[in-house]
């Protein structure tokens, strides 16, 4: 299937979207890597099984398990305020 996209052009867009890093909106909402936008639905498959190639690399190196999205995660919970008990 030819995307017209040349090989270092594919693995750029690859790599952009690997990462665990996401941005947010003005509400805090997670967005997707612009990147994905540039791929086939083929495309997203393979980079799919990338990313959980890289979550099981990155959690398996973490002395607690944790993948860097699990770290965000903690992170999130961590940032949060306490709730008023009383």
């Amino acid at each position: 299937m030819n995307t017209g996209k040349r090989p270092d052009e594919l693995e750029a867009l690859f790599e952009a979207a690997t990462g665990a890093f996401r941005s947010r909106d003005a509400l805090g909402r997670i967005q997707p890597s612009p990147a994905w936008a540039d791929l086939t639905p083929a495309q997203r498959e393979r980079l799919f099984d990338r990313q959980l190639i890289a979550r099981l690399i990155e959690s398996g190196l973490h002395p607690g398990g944790l993948s860097s999205t699990g770290m965000t995660v903690v992170e999130r919970i961590r940032s949060l305020p306490q709730l008023d008990r009383d």
